[in-house]
């Protein structure tokens, strides 16, 4: 795991209430700890980090996601010490899940706010969604992602597919695009954003 974690960047923590979320950066690795340094999260923030409580950790590295749970152990202002594990996730690029968007919201920053009429499916890889506008292949287009747990994304947009549709009797275009200059710890937001969501689906279907 030390090894794992010295090849990887652009860590994301998540407490278990998912009121907040930050960036960090690991101070010291052991066998049964691993230091780190909340380098974002603000004084309201730092109150959902309690000794005990679990956490969701994201990373970065060159074949995709590293992903695992743990508990944190103690914490000293913006400084906290999570448990080692040899208990993780390597999500490959391929991997990455399709889920809806049905409380969340897709906007152009050069468009009129509702040319967007629908998303079918988002990924941290990019996006299908049903529009007014017909957009050009190869090109991007900035554009800010608004999910359902109050987080942001601004990020570009280039289709890669483009068909005409139709939508509530009304002519559209159904477009499938990647995301393009995405920052590393917006990829791992949306990775972890589809992780709840499949979480819940399945959930329901339990």
């Amino acid at each position: 795991m030390k090894e794992l974690l010295q090849t990887t960047s652009d860590f994301k923590i998540i407490p278990n209430n998912f009121k907040s979320s930050g960036c960090f950066k690991i101070l010291e690795i052991n066998n049964t700890e691993i230091k780190a340094e909340l380098t974002l999260a603000d004084k309201k923030e730092l109150e959902d980090y309690n000794p005990q409580e679990g956490v969701e950790v994201f990373g970065v590295n060159k074949v995709g996601l590293v992903y695992f749970e743990t508990k944190i152990l103690s914490r000293e202002n913006n400084i906290i010490t999570l448990a080692a594990t040899n208990d993780y996730s390597l999500i490959q690029r391929r991997e990455y899940s399709r889920v809806g968007l049905t409380q969340g919201k897709v906007t152009f920053k050069d468009f009129a706010p509702d040319v967007v009429l629908k998303v079918e499916d988002i990924s941290a890889g990019g996006i299908k969604i049903i529009c007014t506008q017909p957009l050009e292949l190869e090109k991007n287009y900035a554009v800010e992602i608004s999910l359902s747990n109050n987080m942001k994304i601004e990020c570009e947009l280039q289709p890669i597919r483009i068909n005409e549709s139709n939508f509530e009797d009304k002519n559209a275009f159904c477009v499938s695009g990647k995301f393009v200059n995405l920052e590393n710890v917006d990829r791992i937001v949306l990775v972890q954003y589809a992780f709840k969501i499949k979480m819940e689906e399945q959930n329901k279907e339990n």
